[in-house]
């Protein structure tokens, strides 16, 4: 029976504050290895960036098995990566996706930066960071520019997953929240 999303949120909102206050369970035994050998049960997914400072699992305290996660570079979705969350919802039963988008991001700084070198543009292209105007202020905002930006790149990927679900023929609409990580403190705070 898969988790109602307000579960689903809740269980990560509880695993993210075990992570920060260094209460996390011991996960990745032999024996939880063992278990889900037989198939996944996830009651989430999360669509995050593939930067590796951001180890999905640890972030929310959870297992093996309990997360289906894609990851792109500055969470950037294909057709693929839908595809990939929307059998998480109708074959694995998920009904909560998570749009989780990171401090610091190289994706996003990239795009805010322009001038990127062409193999890049399949990313960098598809993060519209046009309403965070230019940096006029003193030193320091240009991170808070850079958060600014990955926090309007999460709400936008969520509202694109949204419209994405919505248009698509699923039996059960999920709930879809956009979050971010913060690196030093690692917590996450919820955009929606």
């Amino acid at each position: 029976m898969p988790h109602r999303p307000e579960v689903a949120l809740g269980m990560l909102r509880e695993g993210n504050q075990r992570f920060v206050e260094g209460r996390a369970l011991d996960h990745f035994s032999a024996a939880e290895r063992a278990s889900a050998v037989a198939g996944q049960r996830p009651w989430a997914a999360v669509i995050g960036c593939s930067d590796s400072r951001v180890p999905v699992e640890a972030v929310f305290d959870v297992g093996v098995g309990e997360l289906f996660v894609v990851r792109t570079a500055g969470h950037v979705l294909s057709d693929a990566g839908l595809a990939s969350v929307r059998f998480a919802v109708e074959a694995l039963g998920v009904r909560l996706v998570v749009v989780l988008g990171h401090e610091n991001c190289g994706a996003v700084s990239a795009a805010l930066a322009g001038g990127t070198p062409a193999w890049l543009s399949p990313v960098v292209d598809r993060i519209d960071v046009s309403a965070i105007g230019p940096v006029s202020a003193p030193a320091g905002a240009d991170d808070a520019r850079l958060t600014a930006a990955v926090d309007m790149h999460a709400r936008a990927t969520a509202a694109l997953v949204r419209e994405w679900f919505a248009r698509a023929d699923v039996p059960e609409q999920p709930r879809v929240a956009g979050a971010a990580y913060k690196l030093a403190s690692g917590e996450v705070h919820w955009l929606d």
